[in-house]
C-alpha cells in the first residue's frame, strides 16, 4: 500500500482541519470556546474563505484515500471505500456551502464520519495488527459519542466549539493513523522474503 493516494492522507487531511482551528484565533468577536468552525464561514474575514477551502482540501484528500483503498489488490475495503468517499464529499459541500443550507454537508458528515474507521477495522483483518484495528473501533466510538453529545443537547452551548475542536482529533486523525498503517504494513510484508524463493548458502 505505497500508493501516493494513501500517503498523502497521512498529513492533508488532519493538518487542513487545524489551519481554520488556528486561523479563528485571530477573529474578533469569535469564541473558538463556544463555537463551531462552520460559523467561520458566514463572518467578513478572511478566516471565512480559509475554513472553506480548507474543508474542500480535507473532503479532497480523503476521497484520494478511498481512491487508494479502491486500488487495493484484494479489493477488501468495499464499505470503507463507499464510507470515506461520502464523507469526502460531504466535507467537500461543507465549504462550498455556509451553515443554514441544506447542502451544507449533505447531512452525511456524522454519519459517514463514524462509519468510516469502524469498517475500515472490519475490513482490514488481514492486512493491519489488531491494534490498529482496537484503535479504529476506539475511533469509531468516540466520533460517535461526540454526535450523541450534539444530538441529545448535552454538548454544552458555553463549551460546543471546544468539543468540536478536540473531536476533530480522533475524526481526521484517524485517516493519518490508518494511512501510516497501511503503508507501514505494506513495507514490512514487502521486506518478508517470500515462500519458495531460492536462498543463497555460502559456502
Amino acid at each position: 500500500m505505497t500508493s501516493p493516494l494513501i500517503k498523502q492522507a497521512v498529513f492533508v487531511p488532519l493538518a487542513a482541519m487545524l489551519i481554520p482551528v488556528l486561523a479563528s484565533f485571530a477573529v474578533p468577536e469569535y469564541s473558538s470556546i463556544s463555537q463551531h468552525l462552520s460559523e467561520l464561514e458566514m463572518l467578513d474575514h478572511p478566516a471565512a474563505a480559509i475554513t472553506r477551502i480548507a474543508a474542500i482540501i480535507s473532503g479532497a484528500s480523503i476521497i484520494l484515500f478511498s481512491a487508494g483503498l479502491l486500488r487495493h489488490a484484494s479489493k477488501q475495503y468495499v464499505f470503507t471505500v463507499l464510507a470515506a468517499f461520502v464523507f469526502g464529499a460531504s466535507m467537500i459541500s461543507n465549504g462550498i456551502f455556509v451553515m443554514g443550507s441544506p447542502l451544507h454537508g449533505l447531512y452525511g458528515i456524522g454519519i459517514f464520519m463514524v462509519l468510516t474507521p469502524a469498517f475500515f477495522a472490519a475490513e482490514s483483518l488481514a492486512s493491519v495488527s489488531p491494534t490498529v484495528r482496537l484503535l479504529s473501533m476506539s475511533a469509531s466510538v468516540a466520533t460517535l459519542l461526540y454526535m450523541w453529545l450534539m444530538l441529545s443537547g448535552f454538548d454544552p452551548e458555553s463549551y460546543r466549539g471546544l468539543t468540536q475542536r478536540v473531536a476533530l482529533i480522533p475524526i481526521f486523525g484517524w485517516y493519518s493513523f490508518a494511512s501510516y498503517a497501511l503503508v507501514r504494513s505494506y513495507s514490512a510484508s514487502a521486506a518478508k522474503p517470500h515462500k519458495g524463493a531460492a536462498v543463497t548458502v555460502q559456502g
